[in-house]
């Protein structure tokens, strides 16, 4: 008959049995006051003192273990000849039975298993714990993919220490006792996934042991198998002393030569030759997994604990492969929207897609030429829709005109042809409108010209010659001053103009007569300083000119006067008559 589940134990809840046994039994209830699922562990064993001892030191080991990757220990108490531990009920798998679903895990994923375990270690190796019996068992896994340590009932403790000699080299190994629960050759743990000491003598391993053992669960997530046999025999341990072991990649190639390194250093025979702690093992995984998504991974590991059937686990991309794809993407998208937009703005969908619907019209324009340099005066063209009402502007039709110029080869040279002409030729890209009436409106510096046009069935060429021969009439200011001291000397000084191949008074000059697109040339004269010659050209629409002359000071009087005499004897001033 089976045996009836109470309903109470101590002051907790049972809703179930979970597991029985010999020594004891597992419960599954609720915490009274925290309100919430409750692992209950029960001892009945009542004549060995040594089970007692272990199963209350795992309580007191985990009082002390207050960590994100530990089970955590609500309370222990004793009821009548039962002790009991309450532990962290986490809602899940074991990682034995993801194991037993999935056979192997991939990198990713078992590497994000192994970095939370490790961190567990980390945790309790700083407190002086040694679990030894690291192995997929107890290692939980809730249904949000966070990752638990449990089972500390053959931990062992620095609460007394005895040191060694390490045969490696100079300094001491730490050797963790359990206050003589574990006797000398004695084995305590899980073969499979014991290092060699401690097949030989549980009691004289340190935390070494444990990543031996964390080596082993790594290479069986990786691989689906343990690198040696789990029946302990001579055979096998003979093998696990040698180190002799498949290499994970001959398994699958698609695990990293760096964890391969790592495992294989993990599981070196001579505790001396492995990681004397867990730190560099927790960086090499650390390093690997910031090259991936976590969060997905973790995603992804969860999916694997909720899922009843075997869960095909997809490929991870790196951020590097993943961020170029998204970056070669974005450029691939930016280039073929600026391939589009000039293919577009160039017409030639227009000129064959569209050719029935578009026809091409380019501006011809004539402006002077007088400048020595390229004008950068603006010239630009507007096109508007002449409907007679509201004339909304065409889209993408405004244009800059450019300069054309046309070349010939003379003595295999190439030459400008008409580079001395008076005027400049002007040109817009094609604007490709839709047949009907137009206006255009073109701007040139202080001109404004609108046309009206007519686009037919043809595509057409305007000419606009508006401003091919344009002069318009200067205005001077004339200013002076001493260039040392910066005194005006407007008042003193005389300016004159070449007018007619002759210097003649600037003030006498008829304003009409002088001409935008001309060489001028000013003469400044003042007692007592050097004369100053300005020799310059006005372009066809600089209609104003500021002349801002500096003096300067003669040195020499005498000197000055026969330069003067001199001047005065080739430049004769005539009178000249107002024209006004």
């Amino acid at each position: 008959m089976a045996e009836k589940i109470p309903e109470v134990i101590g002051k907790y809840k049972i809703l179930g049995l979970i597991a029985k046994g010999g020594m004891g039994a597992v419960y599954k209830a609720i915490h009274p006051s925290l309100k919430r699922q409750v692992i209950l562990k029960k001892l009945t064993i009542r004549n060995n003192k040594i089970v007692k001892e272990r199963f209350k030191r795992e309580a007191q080991i985990l009082l002390d273990m207050q960590s994100p990757y530990i089970v955590h220990l609500f309370d222990y108490f004793v009821e009548g000849s039962s002790h009991y531990i309450v532990e962290e009920f986490v809602e899940g798998l074991s990682l034995s039975q993801v194991l037993d679903k999935q056979v192997a895990l991939g990198t990713e994923l078992a590497l994000l298993i192994f970095q939370d375990s490790c961190m567990a270690l980390k945790f309790a190796h700083a407190r002086g714990i040694v679990h030894r019996d690291i192995k997929p068992g107890n290692i939980l896994i809730s249904k949000r993919a966070e990752i638990k340590l449990a089972d500390f009932g053959i931990a062992s403790s620095e609460s007394e220490e005895e040191s060694v000699p390490d045969t490696s080299d100079d300094s001491k190994a730490t050797v963790m006792m359990d206050s003589g629960l574990t006797q000398h050759g004695v084995t305590l743990g899980t073969p499979a996934y014991m290092s060699p000491e401690q097949i030989t003598d549980s009691r004289s391993v340190d935390k070494r042991a444990d990543i031996y053992s964390m080596g082993v669960m790594l290479y069986e997530m990786l691989t689906g198998t343990k690198p040696f046999p789990s029946a302990l025999n001579e055979a096998t341990l003979e093998k696990i002393k040698k180190g002799k072991y498949v290499n994970p990649r001959k398994i699958d190639k698609s695990i990293p030569p760096v964890i391969c390194r790592m495992i294989r250093k993990m599981l070196k025979a001579n505790p001396a030759r492995r990681y004397q702690s867990i730190d560099p093992v927790i960086k090499i995984v650390k390093k690997y997994l910031s090259h991936y998504d976590t969060h997905r991974i973790r995603v992804c590991l969860a999916q694997t604990v909720l899922t009843k059937r075997q869960f095909t686990v997809p490929p991870f991309e790196r951020k590097s492969e993943k961020s170029k794809k998204i970056l070669l993407s974005v450029l691939g998208a930016a280039a073929l929207a600026c391939v589009c937009w000039w293919v577009w703005n160039k017409g030639y969908v227009h000129k064959t897609v569209l050719s029935h619907w578009y026809k091409s019209v380019v501006l011809n324009l004539q402006l002077p030429s007088t400048s020595s340099v390229d004008s950068d005066l603006p010239v630009r063209s507007f096109f508007f829709v002449d409907d007679g009402k509201n004339i909304p502007e065409v889209k993408n039709s405004r244009r800059i005109f450019y300069e054309e110029k046309e070349y010939k080869v003379v003595d295999g040279k190439k030459v400008e042809v008409n580079a001395s002409s008076k005027n400049k030729k002007f040109v817009t890209s094609p604007v490709y409108l839709r047949p009907g009436k137009y206006r255009v409106k073109i701007a040139v510096g202080p001109y404004v010209m609108w046309q009206s046009l007519k686009v037919e069935d043809k595509s057409v060429t305007f000419k606009v010659n508006n401003l091919k021969n344009v002069k318009r009439p200067v205005t001077v200011h004339a200013l002076s001053y001493d260039r040392e001291s910066g005194k005006s000397l407007s008042g003193k000084t005389k300016f004159y103009l070449s007018y007619r191949g002759k210097w003649v008074l600037l003030d006498e000059v008829d304003v009409s007569e002088i001409k935008t697109g001309s060489v001028l040339k000013f003469l400044a004269k003042c007692e007592g300083y050097e004369d100053s010659l300005y020799s310059l050209i006005l372009d066809w629409y600089q209609d104003e000119l500021f002349l801002n002359v500096g003096m300067d000071e003669k040195k020499d009087t005498s000197d000055s006067q026969v330069s003067a005499e001199k001047n005065a004897s080739k430049t004769k001033t005539p009178a000249v008559k107002s024209k006004k």
